[in-house]
């Protein structure tokens, strides 16, 4: 099945990586006292920062559960990179909409070119993988 093949160590270093990242990132976004808002993004979250804390300690949260579905795949269930790099291209995508179109914030934050940057490199390891001939049609 086209999801299942084993992929490649490009994609299978790239999920691995983007489980580092999550865990970084989700660790400031929930255990940082401003949630990486104030000193990392320049945001002034004074006007309601008990909600934008708990808002961004959610993201947190997400981020490093997402960390754990990358790594353990990484490690121990290759067969889900490849899916996983679907769902990390739309993620991506989704993300640069919602920074650059949909709802951008007051001025540029680090996680929002990171995004950008991120959406690129992803979708085109997910061209790589997901454009290579089948290994069983090829013996």
């Amino acid at each position: 099945m086209m999801l299942t093949r084993t992929p490649l160590k490009l994609s299978v270093v790239l999920i691995a990586l983007l489980g580092v990242i999550n865990l970084v990132r989700g660790s400031i976004h929930l255990f940082a006292p401003d949630g990486g808002l104030e000193a990392i993004a320049g945001l002034d979250i004074s006007q309601a920062s008990a909600v934008v804390l708990s808002f961004i300690g959610a993201v947190g949260v997400g981020q490093l559960t997402m960390a754990l579905v990358d790594l353990t795949a990484a490690g121990f269930c290759r067969s889900f990179v490849r899916p996983l790099l679907l769902i990390h291209t739309v993620q991506a995508v989704l993300a640069v909409f919602l920074l650059f179109v949909w709802r951008p914030l007051p001025h540029a934050v680090p996680g929002q070119w990171g995004a950008l940057i991120a959406a690129v490199l992803i979708a085109l390891v997910m061209a790589i993988e997901f454009s290579r001939k089948d290994n069983a049609a090829t013996s």
